[in-house]
């Protein structure tokens, strides 16, 4: 139940930090979190977590009668072989920060007027399969180049159950100079952690700062909003930040200015808390959580991440007090590959995660060429379609360790794509993502059918940002794989399509990539990345977009450098910012010269397009397609999407007839792509 409430109010908390003049002071750009909260994304969860309204002359809390709980941690440090692979020692200065800020330590850079929240940090000291290690995960990965909407990649190449552990990420950089973000209570399972940059990590090796980016992010993780959330507001207890003894504050603010006071209508009136560490001021004049603050992380420990805490939770992740460490951790072999289903002819990178001081590697890949390595992250050939195993062994000076995947890797034949042109307008509503797919990676708020907006057309497909709270989440609008090859070598090649957009504030924006792959899916690149004004089409606003005929954009992309291409995947990607209503249309890709479509179809009966019979049918099928149009292309695939017939047509058809007397019995799903790129689907049955 307690899912299902939260599952898509997710906050990502984002901030960027930029050096100034080289000095440890910092400016801390906008955090998307309060931004999300503005439009009232976290009602629900603040329905789960309980705040408490504090008085300091009524309530005798005490601290100390308060149980310390404590939160094992995986540091998961994703480089590329640079200064972004940070030593222990860096990493522990981070956990002594840490402990520090929300155990108030005495005499330390924590110490200021706040309290102890009776939260401490620890080093994971034992792995989710019961072994020793130092809670370190290091992988090579140009992922270490963060990208927002590779989001979901970086928990595919490491991650611990999130139930036991707080996933620390650490990267080489964020794009838009952010410095690190962090998933609110509720995030999906796979999405929960935090992400921060490898130069604003604790206080040693190349760290810039005084470790505090990791302590604002761990408040939003724990559930804790920004002081200056939804301004000055009304009611300092239901209102702002949800928590009394934090006075409101109306903007961020980005000095240690000592007695700033940007709100007026507390009583008592008092100046903004500058020291908070939930507020943008620097490293340097943070030092404090609030009593209510305290109160609302407990709230959220005991309702919603109730077990990573637990004694029996901190005595099989090995931070129990009284575990007692072996003089050293036996390696453990382990390895990823993001890609393992690949195309004939194609390569696929292996990254080593394995756990403690690895010094040599032995590799075997069957199928593979070549079969065996002692690199640490070799990229391995295959040239013979089937499921092949792979094996990584793993030494130190004390031992070593061999673990095997069978059918880890899967070769496929690397078919041609669809002929061109594909054309999709999202006029047959229930048609239309039949030859499309979505990818929702988050399983919030994605792409859907819309009929609302103000054209000729009747339908466009849409998502809505406005409602999507789980900031950097990326939903995927891929394409069926297209054979470029197939448009006339002397002719132009383009992708087209239209959009509309607008923005719900001037200081934020929701992103739009398209992205193509020519190697099967196992390398994308960019070929439209457009946001903030450069993606608008309307004017910013508040309430929900909704497009007329003029607030539309078109763009042609000429793709003719990659003519030869015989199976090339495109997508669209959505990247939320918690902006506004994003719609496409008319996709296309040809020569250039677009087919005529009708622009509505309000009349269509669809079941009555395709006439497919006897059916269900034992040994003969007859396919009718009834109008002007012809078919173009036919397929013919079972539940499983294996293709079992596919033929193309030079001349006008209408009507084809097949004999299925081999095929065994079941379902399978009829696709005729028409002359003008239409594609329609149909449902038969083969029994006997």
């Amino acid at each position: 139940m307690l899912k299902s409430r939260i599952w898509c109010l997710i906050a990502i908390a984002l901030f960027g930090i930029v050096s100034l003049n080289g000095q440890s002071q910092q400016i801390l750009d906008n955090c998307l979190f309060d931004q999300m909260y503005n439009r009232g994304g976290l009602d629900s969860i603040n329905q789960i977590i309980i705040t408490n309204k504090f008085d300091s002359q009524e309530n005798n809390w005490t601290e100390n009668l308060r149980p310390i709980k404590v939160i094992p941690v995986v540091f998961h440090v994703i480089h590329q072989g640079g200064r972004e692979n940070i030593s222990l020692e860096q990493i522990d200065s981070q956990i002594k920060v840490l402990n520090e800020d929300f155990g108030k330590k005495k005499g330390s850079n924590g110490d200021g007027k706040g309290v102890d929240t009776r939260v401490r940090f620890c080093r994971a000291k034992i792995d989710p399969s019961g072994n020793c290690t130092d809670g370190i995960v290091r992988v090579n990965s140009k992922l270490s180049s963060h990208k927002s909407h590779e989001r979901a990649k970086l928990k595919d190449l490491s991650f611990w159950n999130n139930k036991n552990y707080l996933n620390f990420y650490i990267v080489g950089s964020i794009n838009g100079n952010v410095g690190g973000y962090a998933s609110f209570p509720g995030a999906p399972d796979d999405a929960d952690g935090i992400v921060v940059r490898h130069n604003l990590v604790g206080t040693r090796g190349t760290s810039s700062t005084k470790g505090r980016t990791a302590t604002h992010e761990l408040g939003h993780w724990l559930g804790l909003y920004h002081t200056f959330n939804n301004g000055c507001g009304t009611d300092t207890c239901t209102d702002g930040d949800y928590v009394c003894d934090t006075p409101p504050v109306a903007l961020p603010n980005r000095n240690c200015v000592i007695g700033a006071n940007s709100c007026n209508n507390d009583l008592p009136d008092v100046p903004d808390q500058i020291e908070n560490y939930m507020d943008y001021t620097s490293d340097n004049c943070q030092n404090s959580f609030t009593e209510g603050q305290s109160d609302r992380i407990h709230s959220t420990l005991d309702n919603i991440r109730t077990n990573i805490w637990k004694t029996s939770n901190l005595i099989s992740t090995g931070c129990d007090s009284n575990y007692v460490a072996p003089r050293f951790c036996n390696v453990i072999a382990d390895f990823v590959s993001l890609n393992r289903t690949i195309c004939l002819g194609s390569k696929t990178q292996f990254h080593d995660k394995s756990l403690n001081t690895v010094i040599s590697w032995q590799w075997r890949f069957e199928g593979g060429t070549p079969s065996t390595s002692t690199l640490q992250n070799p990229e391995i050939l295959y040239s013979n379609p089937g499921g092949y195993e792979v094996s990584l062994t793993v030494a130190d000076s004390n031992g070593k360790d061999s673990i095997t995947f069978n059918n880890y890797i899967n070769v496929v034949p690397k078919e041609s794509g669809n002929k061109l042109p594909f054309f999709e307008g999202f006029e047959i509503e229930t048609q239309s993502l039949n030859q499309l797919r979505i990818d929702n990676l988050d399983s919030g708020i994605t792409w859907e059918i819309d009929s609302t907006v103000g054209r000729k057309s009747r339908f466009s497909i849409k998502i809505d940002n406005l409602i999507n709270t789980n900031y950097g989440s990326a939903d995927e609008l891929v394409l069926p794989p297209v054979d470029f090859s197939s448009i006339h070598i002397d002719s132009s090649l383009y992708l087209q399509f239209d959009w509309a957009y607008a923005k719900s504030d001037p200081t934020f924006s929701d992103q739009l990539l398209v992205l193509m792959s020519t190697d099967c899916g196992l390398n994308y690149i960019p070929i439209f990345n457009r946001s903030q004004s450069a993606l608008a089409t309307g004017m910013t606003q508040t309430t929900p977009f909704v497009p007329d005929s003029s607030e539309w954009k078109n763009i042609n992309i000429d793709l003719s450098p990659f003519r030869t291409e015989n199976r090339v995947l495109l997508k669209f990607v959505n990247v939320t910012d918690g902006g506004n209503n994003l719609y496409l249309d008319n996709i296309y890709v040809g020569d250039g010269t677009m087919p005529t479509f009708p622009t509505s179809i309000k009349n269509i009966d669809i079941s009555k397009q395709v006439i497919a019979y006897p059916n269900p049918t034992s040994t003969k099928l007859n396919i009718n397609l009834i109008g002007n149009q012809s078919i173009h292309e036919i397929r013919i695939t079972n539940i499983m999407g294996g293709i079992v017939y596919e033929k193309s047509f030079l001349k006008k058809k209408n009507n084809i007839n097949l004999s299925v007397d081999k095929l065994p019995i079941g379902s399978y799903f009829i696709q005729l792509k028409t002359n003008v790129g239409h594609v329609y689907n149909k449902k038969i049955v083969i029994s006997r």
